[in-house]
């Protein structure tokens, strides 16, 4: 990868990571940057994330393209004032910037508050839209699952918003990374008990795929719940808290039995989740499933012996070069989407 070539980057802004993807004049991933902070502790943290990719791209004549999440963050009274903090610390980058609109224009420097707040998930359906006539889309991330229906080469989501997202099962607040175990069951069952979980953050998702071995060490950027170590054990010490327990290898068997219950429960809700938005916008049961995400692959290994046609995104855009950027679907669709456009 040539930094100094690249001539569009996609820049997805959460409240969690910020993620970036560059693309050169032929299409070929230039940049890209996936790095954990937590903007609700300190909003000035974006200033620098956006100061050291301006020191790391060293190119002024590049275009930005912009979109977040991070509006969401409750150190903002409102979402609005988010947005424009957001868009004010994006002066910062010294190039041309563009912020994703979920509007037919996709990109401007002015556009209205509310046609910008979380429209990273839109941005992947407008860029498959006209490459697939029917799929549903899956991205699953550290934090999120978003869904996106396309038929007859349309996105049909009806929600725009969080909130009418996750009541309309175009959005799961789960992801692979930051959801606490009681987010996914409030009891688990082994050797014919249950096992009520606590409601505290002793642990997080990322523990039960460490514990699973389905958790690569690229991606694992994230804090522990208890700020100490990633090992096997460490995540299974805190995964026993969640239950009340002091863990030692007389709890391993159970522990493991819990983690893998948590999967395949998480997964499993995906998977409905599928099946009843084909059911709602009618979409053949033929029609492609496509993953992306810091989750695909864990999803892959699921879905694909579920559905016969899943594939993953790159795929889908023609080039395996795209695997590793399409973790960050929506800043490389973002990156890709100028490229078109221009």
């Amino acid at each position: 990868m040539k930094k100094e070539n690249t001539k569009y980057i996609g820049i997805d802004i959460g409240g969690a990571h910020i993620k970036c993807v560059g693309i050169d004049k032929f299409k070929n991933i230039s940049y890209t940057k996936y790095e954990s902070y937590q903007i609700w502790n300190d909003k000035k943290v974006l200033l620098e994330k956006l100061n050291q990719i301006n020191k790391e791209v060293n190119n002024n004549k590049l275009t930005y393209g912009i979109t977040m999440s991070a509006e969401l963050c409750d150190n903002f009274p409102n979402r609005k004032r988010g947005v424009k903090y957001i868009i004010e610390a994006c002066n910062s980058l010294k190039s041309k910037k563009l912020f994703y609109s979920n509007k037919s224009l996709l990109f401007s420097s002015k556009s209205k508050i509310e046609h910008l707040m979380s429209m990273n998930w839109h941005a992947i359906g407008k860029l498959c839209e006209n490459k697939v006539k029917d799929s549903i889309i899956i991205d699953f991330g550290s934090t999120t699952t978003d869904f996106l229906c396309i038929k007859n080469f349309k996105l049909r989501n009806k929600g725009f918003s969080d909130f009418e997202r996750i009541n309309n099962n175009e959005l799961i607040y789960k992801g692979l990374i930051r959801t606490p175990l009681f987010g996914i069951k409030k009891k688990v069952k082994f050797k014919k008990k249950y096992y009520n979980l606590i409601p505290e953050i002793f642990s997080d998702m990322a523990d039960v795929y460490r514990v699973i071995k389905l958790l690569k060490k690229d991606i694992d950027v994230d804090k522990t719940a208890d700020a100490s170590s990633k090992s096997i054990r460490s995540s299974m010490i805190r995964i026993a808290r969640n239950f009340g327990l002091d863990y030692n290898n007389s709890k391993k068997e159970l522990i493991l039995k819990i983690c893998n219950e948590l999967y395949y429960s998480q997964l499993n809700e995906i998977k409905n989740n599928i099946d009843f938005l084909r059911k709602k916008y009618k979409i053949s049961s033929k029609c492609k499933i496509v993953l992306s995400g810091i989750g695909q692959e864990v999803l892959m290994n699921y879905l694909n012996r579920k559905f016969n046609n899943t594939i993953f995104l790159f795929e889908l855009l023609g080039s395996k070069k795209y695997k590793k950027a399409s973790y960050h679907a929506p800043a490389l669709s973002i990156a890709l989407l100028l490229f078109e456009k221009n």
